[in-house]
């Protein structure tokens, strides 16, 4: 009879414990399954929409790939591994540095007319580019380094302007001269005058130019000053 009473006893506590066991399993069940639904909630909220994301280098056709990329027949590489390319100029490139209405944006604008020969079109390239996405602001850093280096180099000016067949660029590249291109010295009611001066510069650094560069400049000149 004892022996009984301690069978059931154990029985009435294994019963308990199976209970117990079952009870905690369906908790740690409902557990799991709820946060396996947070976690797919959450994923459906993170999970990127696709579309394209808008950036100030969008119209630039840039994979930022040193190799892939390329500015004057050249790939990006040839530029920034050069020891004298300019930091700024590298972050430019690489959407880091966004030019604005500041001192380091006219500071690397004013690069173009650079001596050295294998940066110059990289600089080139950044200035253009800039001239694309100017605002009024902007507008206003553009334009003199834009004529200095028309002045400075005509021939080169004139074989990339040439490379758009479309004739935007010198569109752009005229507006953004007749907006911004007066030096300190220049009075803004003096268009005929900034003109000579412009037709002068170039013409004096157009070494063995014929006719028809002769004839580019005052049209150039014209094309960039005579609406003031």
């Amino acid at each position: 009879m004892k022996n009984v009473r301690k069978s059931l006893k154990y029985l009435k506590i294994s019963k308990i414990f199976v209970e117990r066991v079952l009870v905690f399993s369906s908790i740690f069940l409902i557990i799991v399954t709820c946060k396996e639904e947070k976690a797919t909630i959450i994923n459906q909220k993170e999970k990127p929409i696709e579309q394209e994301v808008k950036t100030w280098q969008d119209s630039f056709g840039l994979t930022h790939v040193i190799d892939i990329d390329s500015i004057w027949k050249k790939p990006i590489r040839y530029y920034v591994s050069n020891k004298n390319c300019d930091s700024t100029a590298l972050k430019f490139y690489l959407g880091v540095y966004r030019p604005t209405d500041e001192p380091e944006t006219e500071r690397l604008l004013n690069l173009v007319t650079t001596k050295n020969d294998s940066l110059r079109p990289f600089y080139r390239w950044i200035l253009d580019k800039t001239i694309i996405i100017q605002d009024g602001a902007l507008g206003e850093y553009t334009g003199t380094p834009a004529r200095m280096y028309a002045e400075k180099f005509p021939k080169e000016f004139f074989e990339y302007m040439d490379s758009d067949l479309s004739g935007k660029k010198y569109s752009d590249w005229c507006s953004s001269i007749g907006y911004s291109g007066f030096y300190n010295s220049e009075n803004f009611d003096e268009p005929e005058i900034v003109k000579t001066n412009l037709i002068k510069v170039m013409s004096e650094n157009c070494v063995d130019c014929n006719k028809k560069y002769e004839k580019r400049i005052i049209k150039f000149a014209n094309d960039c000053f005579s609406n003031q």
